[in-house]
């Protein structure tokens, strides 16, 4: 069985000025948590997790599944 994957359908902009700040503690994943990685520089990356829950109509304006 293959996994689910979905391509994202708008820009998501992370403005200048965000404040990013250390996170502590266990994050527990269930289902429907998507993961991509994002080249910053030639040496770093950054990550962004989603859960996209398909039930949600509104979700659908962002993320579209692909085969």
């Amino acid at each position: 069985m293959s996994e689910k994957k979905f391509k994202l359908l708008k820009d998501i902009v992370i403005p200048n000025g965000t404040v990013f700040t250390e996170r502590h503690g266990h994050i527990q994943l269930v289902n429907n948590n998507y993961e991509t990685l994002f080249d910053l520089t030639k040496d770093s990356f950054g990550q962004i997790l989603y859960g996209i829950d398909e039930s949600d109509e509104k979700i659908k304006e962002w993320f579209e599944e692909i085969l």
